[in-house]
């Protein structure tokens, strides 16, 4: 049966945090549409904003929203154009390890599933520059007891997606490197982990039934040793 990947990205397919180029993206007020005035006006309120987070007066899941909202305001009218900047820039932090593996995914020849906590805003069209169709990241719109897509409502997402897909009882292959992702850890046979060695030990000893390689490094055709047919 045929595997389906399930791709974390920061740290995981991008060796960067993508959130935190979002933000300076944001503090520089990078909106080629807008004049000097406004723009210096919104990157006034996303410098307090995380202000306010380093300061402890806000957590991060107020910071993400906080942000969304005001990334919604200024990028109306753009047609998209910031958050391609912004891809394109997130485009050259991809691992080239990932280079065959996305190829294969855009290519038809393994479904895969991008399964993300950064916002939805720049996500789904930074899924689509590595040829992924699935893309399942954190909404502007979603409920204020609903947070990021993270832990275990990142594995219920998963789940969920692969469920109406018609995939759910397909073999699973997780790339990931945050033990913010154990829950879905815990339902994927095999694991690809690009987080710390000593981690790695950690998931070794819990998930004694889980497959589990250091990144790709075991793999030297990564997508070929796929049970993909």
């Amino acid at each position: 049966m045929h595997s389906v990947v399930i791709l974390d990205l920061d740290g995981t397919v991008l060796d960067v945090n993508s959130f935190r180029h979002w933000v300076v993206h944001m503090v520089r007020a990078r909106y080629p549409h807008l004049g000097p005035g406004r723009r210096l006006g919104l990157a006034l309120r996303a410098g307090g904003a995380l202000a306010a987070r380093k300061a402890g007066f806000i957590d991060h899941e107020r910071l993400k929203r906080s942000l969304q909202a005001l990334w919604k305001q200024a990028t109306e009218g753009d047609g998209g154009r910031s958050a391609q900047t912004l891809n394109r820039r997130l485009f050259h932090h991809v691992r080239p390890e990932f280079t065959r593996l996305l190829s294969a995914v855009a290519e038809g020849r393994v479904d895969a599933v991008l399964a993300t906590a950064a916002v939805d805003e720049y996500a789904r069209g930074l899924g689509r520059m590595l040829g992924v169709r699935h893309v399942l990241a954190t909404g502007p719109d979603r409920a204020p007891h609903m947070p990021s897509n993270v832990g275990p409502h990142k594995r219920d997402a998963v789940l969920n997606f692969l469920d109406r897909q018609g995939w759910l009882d397909r073999p699973r292959v997780l790339f990931t490197d945050h033990e913010d992702d154990l829950p879905l850890i815990e339902v994927c046979g095999t694991v690809h982990w690009f987080g710390t060695e000593r981690s790695l030990g950690g998931l070794a000893g819990r998930f004694p039934d889980t497959v589990l390689h250091r990144g790709l490094s075991s793999a030297p055709r990564p997508f070929l040793h796929l049970p993909i047919g």
